[in-house]
């Protein structure tokens, strides 16, 4: 059960169905209720620059986008919406087109009247952000209200009249001071500030709303989204959501986290339209919000229905599950209690490898892989010729500071003398592995000083059942005497659905039995982008509940599945080995060429282990998503930028020229520079599919 004091979320985490919600027409198209999970994006040129604006929507429209989206900053932009429509129709281009509004009610009051949706802001549609300090009153926060509905309201009332649907879109980054104030930056503040404007459009009879909660670190986007959904259903609200990791970036990374924030809230049945923000071409979110949303939505169908139960978990902020530590061999591979979350690789049958695979594995363990190192690899065993091979190949992989593990079939490992040379590796998987015959094959482990046993769970299961199985073998080993386990959960097949529900299972069964065993965490991945995505979805919504003690991608080249592995781990915050960027996707706000500035940026400061870079476009949200940077790079006007240290700007009106550069300069001058190394391993790339 959830610490928090808030309501659960969801009725059954263990057999997540979609929520329900009303159907909110933008233009044409339904989004909640039972519709598809909408695709979207968002343009990037000068709005004002109607041509422009054009093609790009016409290509939009070409890759399937079904919501397009474009920014109004000023009054050009405002003045340029009838234009773009006529120029739509014209091409024959019936996307519904959406209004994005900062700071201007006024604005909103000119695009209402050419558009089908306005996306509003409540941080900062009638409030400002400066990080100011201050105590308010409750007298005094309710004339805040009032000032707010007083503004607002004229919109609600001219988008009921013509139909338009509002999207109330909170950013992590620009909640306003008077909301921070009271609530702080959490998810709590998000869901707060979108909920006063909500109150506003019922007390209008308004209901055409679409709510977002977007935050550029995953665990606080899960978390809002979470916590928004149980207070509207505690106040009888029925809105669909609008999902995004705002400031995603660009290549796998961005991905990565896309899939963990959106794909994790999807497998929880929240969710109704999605964009995916990447610091690219727009034209590119839109296949990977298309494979995101067709891995976490109908995938829930194919979940069995199983009993609810109580959860060990806290929904609404990040704590770790507890687990003993278990030894693997060397000091780098031993997880659970507070060690590091490992990264393990799983090879085929150990006779089949060649010299050249392991030759890649010790390089992927090697000194020159640096913190992103591979840290345990888990050798296949079908046969007697197998069990030779790994035994031949255990001291070479050991010398290479691995943890060597070995999974062995059933007719091998039901031999007795071969369950005496398995006791001499690191950890051993023992396949279909029941109670009874556990208590009977344990005894060359018991007289082991340090392997560990792995226990598997089956998708194919339901997850209370499979859970049970697993915590019935675990409680015979602990009967006999023998407690270095370790479980996890073998995903199914591609098609199959997320492992999530059966994870959840697998902890909480544990912890309901006091069993406090580390978790490893398994998904398929693959060398395309889709396999990414599944990967990343599939751990996503573990990792950002505190589960899972290791991962391990499988059906994936050594050197992608650590990359994966170690990038899945940073997306989800769970452990982080290289430079991070909170890099916006660019819009008719942007400053300067995002693309090839993010490029310059990152080949300068790519090498910079757990520093936050934010690269931000406009003033927008840049000051408040760099609360959670230690560097930002925010474009202040054209030709000009200004550097921030956290939430401080401490070098204004830079020539943009100049500013990568000067930037590097105040890295080292806060002591957080080292040079790279020439050696270092470097990630591999994602294909071009």
């Amino acid at each position: 059960m959830s610490h928090s004091a808030e309501p659960p979320y969801l009725a059954n985490r263990f057999a997540p169905r979609r929520r329900q919600t009303r159907v909110v027409m933008v233009g044409d198209v339904a989004v909640g209720g039972d519709q598809p999970i909408r695709v979207q994006s968002m343009t990037t040129t000068f709005t004002k620059d109607a041509e422009a604006t054009l093609e790009q929507i016409a290509a939009l429209d070409a890759a399937g986008c079904e919501i397009i989206r474009v920014t109004v900053p000023t009054l050009r932009d405002a003045q340029a919406l009838p234009e773009i429509r006529a120029g739509m129709a014209e091409r024959g281009i019936k996307r519904p087109l959406v209004a994005d509004i900062h700071f201007s009610p006024k604005l909103a009051m000119l695009a209402v009247e050419h558009v089908e949706k306005v996306r509003i802001n409540p941080g900062n549609f009638t409030d400002s952000k400066r990080f100011a300090v201050r105590e308010y009153s409750d007298l005094e926060y309710q004339e805040e209200l009032e000032r707010i509905e007083a503004t607002f309201t004229p919109l609600v009332l001219r988008a009921k009249e013509r139909g338009v649907s509002l999207r109330i879109g909170t950013n992590h980054g620009s909640l306003s001071d008077r909301i921070m104030n009271r609530y702080g930056d959490s998810p709590l503040g998000m869901v707060e500030s979108a909920l006063e404007f909500v109150r506003i459009c019922e007390r209008h009879d308004f209901h055409e709303l679409i709510l977002s909660m977007k935050a550029s670190n995953t665990q606080v986007m899960i978390q809002a989204y979470r916590l928004l959904a149980a207070r509207m259903a505690a106040e009888g609200m029925d809105y669909p959501f609008h999902l995004g990791v705002t400031e995603a970036g660009g290549g796998d990374d961005a991905r990565i986290k896309s899939s963990i924030g959106i794909g994790g809230l999807l497998a929880d049945g929240i969710g109704d339209t999605i964009r995916v923000s990447l610091t690219e071409d727009p034209v590119a979110e839109v296949p990977v919000g298309c494979r995101i949303a067709e891995r976490g939505g109908p995938a829930l169908s194919i979940v069995p229905e199983g009993p609810s139960g109580e959860e060990a978990a806290e929904f609404y902020s990040f704590e770790r599950r507890t687990t003993r530590r278990l030894e693997q061999g060397p000091a780098s591979a031993a997880l659970g209690e507070q060690q590091s979350l490992r990264v393990e690789l799983r090879l085929d049958r150990a006779s089949e490898l060649s010299e050249a695979q392991l030759v890649e594995v010790e390089r992927l363990a090697g000194p020159e892989a640096g913190e992103r190192r591979l840290e345990v690899v888990e050798l296949g065993l079908e046969d007697p010729r197998d069990l030779e091979a790994a035994c031949a190949l255990r001291e070479r992989l050991g010398a290479a500071d691995l943890g060597v593990a070995v999974r062995a079939s059933e007719s091998l490992w039901s031999q007795a003398e071969v369950r005496e040379r398995l006791a001499g590796f690191d950890r051993v998987e023992l396949c279909r592995l029941s109670p009874e015959r556990a208590a009977e094959v344990v005894e060359p482990f018991l007289a082991a000083d340090e392997v560990t046993l792995l226990l598997c769970g089956e998708v194919e299961a339901e997850p209370a059942a499979a859970a049970a199985r697993v915590v019935a073998v675990a409680e015979a080993l602990v009967a006999r005497g023998f407690e270095r386990l370790l479980v996890t959960v073998t995903p199914g097949s591609a098609e199959g659905p997320l492992t999530t529900c059966w994870v959840r299972a697998l902890a909480s069964a544990l912890d309901s039995a006091q069993l406090d065993l580390p978790l490893l965490l398994s998904a398929l991945g693959g060398e395309d982008e889709i396999g990414l995505l599944r990967a990343a979805t599939d751990l996503g919504a573990s990792l950002v509940d505190g589960l899972g003690d290791a991962v391990r991608l499988l059906g994936t080249s050594p050197a992608r599945a650590v990359d994966l592995g170690y990038g899945i781990l940073q997306g989800g915050r769970r452990r982080t080995t290289k430079t991070e960027y909170i890099s916006c996707p660019g819009c008719g706000r942007t400053l300067f060429e995002l693309e090839p500035v993010t490029e310059r940026i990152q080949a300068k400061t790519s090498h910079l282990k757990g520093v936050k870079i934010a690269v931000m476009g406009c003033i927008v949200n840049g000051p408040g998503e760099m609360a959670d940077a230690d560097f930002g790079y925010v474009g202040w006007k054209p030709g000009k930028v200004n550097l921030y240290v956290g939430k401080e700007c401490v070098v204004r009106s830079v020539d943009e020229d100049e500013a990568p550069d000067r930037l590097v300069d105040l890295i080292k001058e806060h002591g957080r520079w080292c040079e790279p190394d020439p050696a270092a391993r470097q990630p591999t790339a994602l294909p071009t599919v």
